[in-house]
C-alpha cells in the first residue's frame, strides 16, 4: 500500500512539473517581447558588474605576480593583496593614461589633417575621374546616372534621418556621465573580486557541489572549468599581446616607408588585429582607402607590406606568443569566427575563438570517452581510411564493414 502511494505521488509531481513547464512555455511564447524586455532591463542593469568581472579576470595574473613579489618582500598577506590590487589597478589605468597620451594628439592631428586634406584630394581625385570622362562618352553617361542616383538617396536620407541621428549623438553625449558612473562601479566590482577571489570561487563550487551529487561530473566539470579557463586567459592575453607588437611594427615600418597617417592606420592595423585571421586584412580596407587618395603607388606598397607583416605574424610572431592555446585549425577558427560574429557583433568575432575551442574540448572529452567504451583508440590519426590498416579497426567483415576490437 506505502509502495502504491509513494508511486502515486511521484506520479502526480511528474505530471505537475510537467504540466507547469508546458504553461510556462506557453506564457514565454504568449509575453515574448515583455519577457525580451524584462531580461534587457536586468543586463544593462548589470553590465557593470559583468565589466568589472572581465576586468578582474583580465588582471589577475598581474595580481597574482605583484603579490608573489610582495610576499617575497616578507609582507602579511592581507597586506600584500591589497597593495597587489592597488598597483594592478594603478597598471591598468597608467596604461590606458600612457596610451591616451602618446597616441591621442597624434592620431587627432592625423584625423585634423585628413579633414582639411579630403576636399584636395577628392578634388584631384574628380579631375583625373572627368579627364577620362571626357574621353569615354558611355561611361560619362554611366558615371552621371550614379551620381545622381546617389545625390538622391542622399537628401532623401538627410530629409529623414538627419534630426533623427543629430538627437541620437545628443543622447550620446548626455549618456557620458552615466558611462563614467558605469565605469567607476566596474572598477570597485573588481577591487571587491581580486581582494577576495579564492571566497567567490569556493562560493561557486560549494554552490555547483551542493546541488550535483554525481562525483564523475563533477570532476568532469571542473576539469572542464579549469581548461576552459587556460584557453580564454591564454587566448586573450597572448593576442592583446600579439596586436601590440603587430602595432608598433606597422608603426615603425610605415614611418620609414613615409606613408601618410602612419599613426592612425598602426591604430587601425593593431586593434583589428585582435580578431584572428582576418583581422589585419579588415583593418587595411579603411586604410588602403586613406592611402589611395593621397597615393596610388603607396597604396599598392601598403596593402604588399600589410600581406608581408600578416605571414609574418601569423607564421612568426602569433605562434610564438600564443602557441597552441586553441588547438583549433584554420577551418575551426572560420567557422568560430563567422558563427560567433553573427550571433553576438564584433565581440563575438573576439572570443568566439576560445568559446569554440572550449566547446571543441567538451566534445573531443565526450567522444573520446564513448570510444573507450567500445575499447576503440582515440587518436585521429588512427581512423584515417585506408584498407590495408583496416585491422586498427578490427578489421572487415564480409561485407567489407569495419568491425570494433571484442
Amino acid at each position: 500500500m506505502k509502495q502504491d502511494k509513494s508511486f502515486y505521488i511521484k506520479l502526480g509531481i511528474a505530471v505537475f512539473v510537467s504540466l507547469s513547464a508546458v504553461v510556462a512555455f506557453y506564457f514565454f511564447l504568449l509575453r515574448y517581447q515583455e519577457v525580451k524586455a524584462f531580461f534587457k532591463i536586468i543586463s544593462s542593469s548589470l553590465q557593470p558588474v559583468m565589466v568589472g568581472i572581465v576586468l578582474a579576470y583580465l588582471l589577475c595574473p598581474v595580481t597574482k605576480f605583484l603579490e608573489r613579489l610582495c610576499c617575497k618582500a616578507k609582507l602579511r598577506a592581507s597586506m600584500a593583496r591589497l597593495i597587489s590590487v592597488l598597483l594592478s589597478m594603478v597598471f591598468a589605468f597608467g596604461i590606458l593614461c600612457f596610451f591616451c597620451a602618446l597616441i591621442l594628439p597624434q592620431l587627432v592631428d592625423s584625423v585634423k589633417g585628413l579633414v582639411v586634406d579630403l576636399p584636395g584630394l577628392l578634388e584631384v581625385q574628380l579631375a583625373r575621374l572627368n579627364a577620362y570622362l571626357t574621353a569615354d562618352n558611355d561611361a560619362a553617361y554611366t558615371v552621371m546616372q550614379m551620381i545622381s542616383s546617389v545625390e538622391t538617396s542622399l537628401m532623401t536620407w538627410i530629409k529623414t534621418n538627419l534630426f533623427a541621428t543629430v538627437s541620437t549623438v545628443a543622447g550620446s553625449v548626455i549618456s557620458i556621465g552615466s558611462a563614467l558612473v558605469n565605469l567607476v562601479v566596474s572598477v570597485i566590482v573588481a577591487i571587491y573580486l581580486l581582494l577576495d577571489r579564492e571566497r567567490y570561487l569556493a562560493q561557486l563550487r560549494k554552490l555547483f557541489l551542493a546541488v550535483s551529487k554525481n562525483q564523475r561530473f563533477n570532476r568532469i566539470v571542473m576539469e572542464t572549468a579549469h581548461q576552459t579557463n587556460q584557453i580564454f586567459g591564454g587566448f586573450i592575453s597572448g593576442k592583446l599581446l600579439d596586436s601590440l607588437i603587430v602595432g608598433v611594427i606597422c608603426f615603425v615600418c610605415l614611418t620609414v616607408m613615409k606613408m601618410p597617417y602612419a599613426l592612425l592606420v598602426s591604430v587601425i592595423v593593431g586593434v583589428t588585429n585582435i580578431i584572428p585571421m582576418f583581422g589585419p586584412f579588415i583593418g587595411a580596407i579603411p586604410s588602403a582607402f586613406l592611402i589611395l587618395l593621397v597615393s596610388p603607388a603607396k597604396c599598392i606598397a601598403f596593402l604588399i607590406f600589410i600581406v608581408v607583416l600578416q605571414q609574418i605574424d601569423g607564421n612568426i610572431i602569433g605562434p610564438r606568443i600564443l602557441g597552441n592555446s586553441t588547438g583549433l585549425s584554420a577551418l575551426y577558427v572560420t567557422v568560430a569566427m563567422l558563427l560567433f560574429g553573427k550571433l553576438m557583433g564584433f565581440v563575438g568575432m573576439i572570443v568566439g575563438v576560445p568559446l569554440f575551442a572550449t566547446l571543441y574540448y567538451i566534445i573531443k572529452r565526450m567522444a573520446e570517452y564513448s570510444l573507450r567504451q567500445q575499447n576503440m583508440p582515440v587518436e585521429t590519426e588512427r581512423y584515417v581510411e585506408k584498407k590495408e590498416e583496416n585491422k586498427i579497426l578490427g578489421g572487415e567483415n564480409e561485407q567489407g564493414q569495419i568491425q570494433p576490437k571484442a
